[in-house]
């Protein structure tokens, strides 16, 4: 018995590819993350760019919070630094509040996915893909 496969990787290509695509996988992806990202004023998760493949947390404080380090002024050894001065990390680790979310944590993408988020992911992507959306 012969079995017979055609595949068109061009149109795969250009399914998974595409920016709509990629604007799903990104806001799914913000949305499931979302309760692993450190939350005490809101700021951080309110003031988001969503990109096709890209989610760009843009406060100042974003790197600093995904990190989970103290960084400090190299001169005073303060939290605090006047504008355009770069920090230093130390060897503090950052403690996050769990009060609006709970699994708040540093490396908020990666954490979230070895909980199970990101079978979430792949699970809205195959039925997006299935559906023919895309």
């Amino acid at each position: 018995m012969a079995i017979s496969i055609e595949l068109y990787e061009k149109q795969i290509i250009d399914e998974v590819t595409n920016d709509n695509f990629g604007r799903l996988i990104a806001l799914e992806w913000s949305r499931l993350i979302r309760p692993y990202v450190p939350y005490a004023t809101g700021q951080l998760q309110q003031n988001v760019t969503i990109k096709p493949f890209k989610i760009t947390y843009d406060q100042p404080y974003a790197h600093y919070m995904y990190e989970g380090i103290l960084y400090v002024d190299p001169v005073t050894g303060s939290s605090y630094a006047e504008f355009g001065t770069e920090k230093v990390p130390t060897n503090k680790k950052l403690s996050y509040r769990k009060d609006h979310n709970p699994f708040a944590t540093d490396h908020w993408d990666q954490k979230a996915a070895r909980a199970g988020q990101l079978d979430k992911l792949y699970k809205t992507i195959n039925n997006a893909l299935k559906r023919g959306i895309y």
